[in-house]
């Protein structure tokens, strides 16, 4: 007989530390990205702001549609934009028995700060973490950073399209497992483009971009390279960058100022692509890459 006992998490949450030490071992499946309709009917739909954040949405029809039942705990990681709406959300909704019991919801929070008082918090939260998963049983430690480097540096060269990389990494995270770095199809020829802006949740933009040149460094996750903007467009050679953000976006598009600066510093064009959905379609965008800002 198979064991009934949950053995992988949920995670939710942009940029959620999958490789922290509080969860080596643990196979945990990132659904941030995941898209979840909602049901037919749904108790949730009618309830929820327009203006509410996509990603949060598709989380809260997929708690309603029982998608994470079979997981031992759902763990929010709140410093994530959205997340603590979902948590928030999800919470009340199952007080008011609008939404199914389910697996235990956990918000993990990190301090913004640094010093004693934020290490000592930062402390606490992973030692409550690994309280609540102790039951959770653990495995053979997964390699994700060699991988995923693996396959940046496939980007970086144009050995693999920008749409081919992006679904490989939501891949890899939905599922738990490594990212796969192997061949891919290569990028077209053309100027080497960067994407920024709001989290996208499904690849039309970048199929959009690919073409139109060679995606070769995409900053709007999951796992987008670290480093300063000026410093990263100089290392991976960038003529373009692509700017976009969620008509309901009240966060990525504060930084857009600043990141057209760096561009007009750096030399790079600033290509601002205005409102684009988080799961955008060809309707979406316009025929051909517009021309760079003034």
């Amino acid at each position: 007989m198979p064991d009934p006992t949950p053995s992988f998490l949920v995670m939710f949450g942009h940029d959620a530390p999958l490789d922290h030490p509080a969860l080596a071992g643990l196979p945990v499946r990132d659904a941030t990205r995941v898209a979840h309709e909602p049901l037919v009917p749904s108790a949730l739909a009618p309830l929820l702001e327009p203006f509410l954040d996509p990603f949060v949405r598709r989380f809260l029809f997929g708690l309603e549609a029982g998608a994470f039942d079979d997981a031992a705990a759902i763990v929010i990681w709140r410093a994530g934009p959205g997340a603590l709406h979902a948590y928030r959300y999800a919470a009340e909704f199952r007080r008011l028995g609008l939404l199914p019991a389910g697996p235990p919801l956990f918000l993990w929070s990190r301090a913004d700060s640094t010093g004693a008082a934020a290490r000592a918090f930062d402390a606490g939260q992973v030692a409550r973490l690994t309280r609540a998963l102790a039951g959770v049983p653990r495995g053979a430690v997964i390699d994700r950073a060699g991988p995923l480097a693996a396959l940046q540096r496939q980007q970086a060269e144009g050995r693999i399209s920008g749409a081919e990389a992006f679904a490989r990494r939501l891949a890899a995270r939905a599922g738990g497992g490594p990212v796969d770095a192997g061949p891919g199809t290569p990028a077209r020829n053309g100027p080497r483009l960067a994407l920024a802006g709001a989290p996208l949740g499904g690849d039309g933009l970048h199929r959009w971009l690919d073409a139109q040149g060679a995606l070769v460094l995409d900053l709007q996750g999951p796992d987008a390279p670290q480093g300063a903007l000026p410093d990263l467009l100089k290392t991976y050679r960038i003529d373009t960058l692509v700017w976009q953000v969620d008509p309901q976006d009240d966060l990525h598009g504060w930084r857009k100022p600043q990141v057209a600066r760096d561009c007009a510093a750096a030399g790079v064009a600033f290509v601002d692509l205005g409102f684009v959905p988080s799961w955008p379609t060809p309707s979406d965008l316009p025929p051909s890459l517009p021309e760079p800002a003034a």
